[in-house]
């Protein structure tokens, strides 16, 4: 079982947002959890927050999760989800905006833009979007992370960028998440908030399961005989359906069983292996009574 570990942070839109990013652009609001899987990382649709040195109070809203093994991402809608099992351990993340306070942007309408690698699980300081509705803006969108919006603005975010490998995937537009593939987005005049460009590609490697595994080999082998017409010529009859039915059966519990935790997965396993063997023995004369006549 892989274990889970979920965080919750705001993005802080004070001081140098992208290149150089501020160091203290994020903000925790509230303690790590986790578990082993299955586990389904607790939701908050709004969080409150505290700004460091006495700078205030507001409430953030959750704008996307993200979810990264370390090498393989995904970025997921902001509602709750169930992570039902895993190969590897995994960071999930709640990403939240402040919505009221101290945090909120001032000054006129404009919004905070950035791009975020699901790889990494973090943003990133790629020079990464045109706003094509006014070319002047580009730099300081790139480089400072704003764009005003006192007019609508065409965003454009580039295919790749120089950090990840990852192609842009979707844009987020507070809580949000567009359209997979359609690197344009339209801002409407007076719009706050932010805009996320995500890079992101492909999905987690499923985890092992050999009693999945062993039980298609069976049903392999034993599917082969029958379409072959068998060692008697007309399928698998006499022991071959209790013997392919306890096999299967047997490899379902055994895998089941590794959810189990110590000594009590070790004797669902033994009488599983047990019952097997049982079955395998009073199926052994018959066997060889069918591989006698190959002779």
């Amino acid at each position: 079982m892989a274990h889970i570990t979920a965080n919750y942070k705001m993005y802080l839109p004070a001081g140098h947002h992208r290149q150089p990013r501020n160091a203290n652009a994020e903000l925790s609001l509230a303690p790590s959890s986790g578990g082993d899987t299955p586990y389904s990382p607790p939701y908050f649709p709004q969080l409150p927050y505290t700004l460091p040195n006495n700078g205030g109070d507001g409430m953030a809203k959750l704008l996307f999760w993200s979810d990264t093994d370390g090498t393989t991402g995904v970025v997921r809608p902001p509602v709750a989800f169930d992570i039902p099992s895993s190969a590897n351990a995994r960071t999930v993340t709640g990403w939240y905006f402040p919505i009221s306070g101290p945090g909120m942007i001032n000054g006129g309408s404009a919004i905070i833009d950035d791009a975020f690698s699901a790889n990494l699980g973090t943003f990133i300081d790629d020079t990464f979007v045109d706003v094509i509705s006014d070319p002047s803006l580009t730099a300081d969108a790139n480089v400072i992370g704003v764009v005003p919006t006192a007019s609508a603005q065409t965003l454009v975010a580039k295919g790749h960028v120089l950090s990840v490998p990852e192609p842009f995937s979707q844009w987020v537009l507070n809580d949000s998440i567009m359209p997979v593939g359609n690197s344009t987005l339209q801002v409407p005049a007076g719009t706050d908030g932010i805009a996320i460009a995500i890079y992101q590609q492909g999905n987690f490697p499923k985890p092992p399961n050999l009693g999945r595994d062993f039980a298609e080999a069976v049903r392999i082998i034993f599917g082969v005989i029958q379409d072959g017409g068998g060692l008697t010529d007309h399928g698998p009859v006499g022991p071959w359906d209790p013997l392919i039915t306890q096999l299967l059966n047997a490899s379902q519990i055994a895998s089941h069983a590794t959810k189990v935790r110590g000594e009590l997965s070790e004797q669902i396993t033994s009488l599983a292996a047990q019952d097997t063997l049982a079955v395998i023995r009073a199926a052994v004369p018959q066997l060889e009574k069918l591989a006698g006549k190959q002779r």
